[in-house]
């Protein structure tokens, strides 16, 4: 992990706005074909091909949920709950333990330990949630911030940097639009499909 503390030190947002544009809400400029090859959809669940899931038998995901390419489950180290709506991006790795609320976005090369994530958070890319951390719904953690072991967010928090500091809350408008941007993302891929 000292090398993702590293990364998260060379920037640190100073405003919630700025934490906030470092969390882009949707990944659009990378798009895949839904109905290609590189996928595997189980019910309205897409599985990219390249995704890794080892201990599938204690992963539980639920419906129109997206696990793109690289993206790592690891259900051998504890089991694994991934609620509805969920995105998890490219090269993102989820370990044994933890519990992803629904609509929540965790961006690329995100790491989440054994923590719980509530309803509607966004992991920036490269942020790494520690052991035992819970992060109560709407959260949003900027690119490249580390959550610490056992932290507790409070909902609608902001936070940013190494080790992460609150920044400001997210509004009921911003929590609105993170809904709708996640049921739209699955409608379309239902659509594709």
């Amino acid at each position: 992990m000292s090398a993702a503390l590293d990364a998260a030190a060379q920037w640190t947002p100073r405003t919630p706005l700025e934490a906030l544009a470092s969390v882009s809400v949707c990944d659009e400029d990378n798009e895949d074909d839904y109905a290609s090859d590189d996928w595997t959809a189980a019910r309205s669940t897409l599985v990219a091909k390249s995704a890794k899931v080892q201990g599938a038998e204690r992963v539980r995901v639920a419906g129109d949920a997206v696990v793109r390419g690289g993206a790592e489950i690891r259900g051998d180290a504890g089991p694994v709950g991934i609620g509805r709506y969920v995105d998890v991006g490219p090269r993102a790795i989820v370990h044994g333990g933890a519990s992803v609320g629904s609509h929540a976005l965790l961006q690329a090369d995100a790491i989440i330990h054994d923590a719980t994530i509530g309803v509607g958070c966004v992991i920036g890319k490269g942020a790494v949630i520690g052991s035992q951390a819970v992060l109560k719904d709407y959260c949003v953690v900027a690119a490249r911030a580390v959550v610490p072991d056992h932290s507790v967010l409070a909902p609608f928090s902001i936070v940013a940097g190494a080790p992460c500091q609150l920044l400001g809350e997210v509004s009921p408008a911003q929590a609105d639009e993170r809904r709708r941007v996640a049921e739209l993302g699955a409608a379309r891929r239902r659509a594709a499909v």
